[in-house]
């Protein structure tokens, strides 16, 4: 079994996530924010309506509402980093520092981590300053 669908199966509970009318906005998961972070082997020009491998969208739709949102979080745009086994360190960087202001842009985090300074040292980390 893959890890993500291991995740799957044994986090989001019938009953508990989803099931009888608990579904989207009734969610067990609603008030929840759920974010995918991909990379795809593929250049952006191959995933579009008349590319190669057909739109984005259309892949990450199982998985944005068909389990996302069906368990009622509220979901983020999805980041995307294309093509990058085969980048440069450079475009690598780029990308950590887009995927850095993709994150600032959507929400403050809340670590549920306990130590005040452990909380400091992860938002240091996130604003780029550690």
């Amino acid at each position: 079994m893959n890890i993500f669908k291991g995740w799957i199966d044994r986090g989001l509970i019938s009953g508990v996530c989803y099931g009888g009318k608990r579904f989207y906005d009734q969610g067990g998961l609603a008030g929840k924010k759920a974010m995918l972070a991909i990379t795809i082997d593929g250049q952006p020009h191959m995933l579009v309506k008349d590319g190669v491998l057909g739109e984005l969208n259309d892949m990450l739709k199982p998985i944005i509402r068909g389990t996302l949102a069906y368990t009622g979080m509220a979901v983020l745009p999805t980041f995307v980093a294309h093509h990058v086994p085969y980048i440069s360190q450079e475009a690598r960087a780029n990308l950590l520092e887009q995927y850095r202001q993709h994150l600032r842009s959507q929400y403050r985090f809340m670590f549920p981590a306990s130590n005040s300074s452990l909380r400091a040292r992860c938002a240091l980390r996130l604003h780029g300053t550690a």
